[in-house]
């Protein structure tokens, strides 16, 4: 049997993805979703660099696309984003009561609140620390997101499409936190959510405002990001389904350990095969 490359590797998943994330029924309808969860639970979710760019904004809504102060939403394809926490401690089974994060760029690169930035491709950011669009948190098991009512484990979030920016592939970036009572992050751990070089593409090329940059597709790819190695795409890299016309869907499994988020301590994650902690590569 031969050794894929990077490249295939990263393909390779792409595929499985597709099939395995079968989308915001995971949990709900399927009466097999346990099995599927559990076959993404084999190995911990790894832990990825929160970057520069993150905020405690502490908004806890399901979509995220404008300002909690009103305004318009951001432009981009619509992106249905379901995740799953699963406690590899017992079994697989649904972590509830804990805390989802999410903030990642708009579709010309740039994240909101933020005094500067520099996205490439001749997009300049300036002061956005006025917005808050594209950050926001639910709660697993509490908040219904998208869903009739709240489902075990699972948020859900009405968001767009990332786009791309200098040095990183496309990516959106996850907190998994306890709070007390007060709000305080009690622990918790960060990771990042990938998807394919192929779909990152045809939205690039095909929608509206991604196609206005120049270049239009993502200078960095999956196989070349400074924080995806090929140990996590399996597990980071998602698989989507639906269209430029009506938007998309995406399912991301997290494979947590109970006392990462339970127990008072660190923000890091202490014993996992994958990075853990130093200076951040990039955004």
């Amino acid at each position: 049997m031969k050794n894929l490359t990077r490249r295939e590797a990263v393909k390779s998943a792409g595929v499985a993805g597709a099939m395995l994330l079968g989308g915001p029924a995971v949990w709900a309808s399927l009466p097999e979703g346990a099995a599927i969860a559990a076959s993404r639970c084999a190995k911990l979710t790894p832990e990825l660099t929160e970057g520069p760019y993150w905020v405690n904004t502490m908004l806890r809504r399901c979509d995220v696309r404008a300002n909690s102060h009103g305004g318009r939403r951001q432009a981009g394809v619509p992106l249905k984003l379901y995740i799953n926490v699963l406690n590899a401690s017992r079994d697989c089974r649904p972590l509830s009561g804990v805390a989802v994060d999410i903030w990642h760029a708009n579709a010309h690169g740039l994240y909101s609140d933020e005094t500067s930035q520099q996205a490439g491709g001749g997009t300049t950011g300036g002061d956005t620390s006025s917005d808050n669009w594209l950050r926001g948190y639910q709660i697993t098991g509490q908040d219904r997101g998208l869903a009739h009512k709240p489902v075990a484990g699972q948020v859900s979030f009405r968001t767009i499409w990332p786009g791309w920016y200098t040095g990183r592939a496309i990516h959106i970036h996850v907190r998994v936190r306890h709070l007390s009572h007060g709000g305080a992050t009690i622990a918790g751990y960060t990771t990042q959510i990938f998807f394919t070089d192929a779909a990152n593409d045809h939205v690039l090329t095909a929608a509206t405002p991604y196609n206005a940059r120049s270049p239009q597709t993502d200078p960095t790819t999956d196989e070349n990001d400074t924080v995806l190695s090929t140990a996590d795409v399996t597990t980071n890299v998602v698989g989507v389904h639906g269209s430029i016309a009506h938007g998309y869907t995406a399912t991301f499994n997290i494979a947590a350990t109970a006392a990462e988020v339970s127990a008072t301590g660190s923000l890091a994650r202490p014993t996992t095969g994958g990075q853990t902690g130093g200076p951040p590569p990039s955004a």
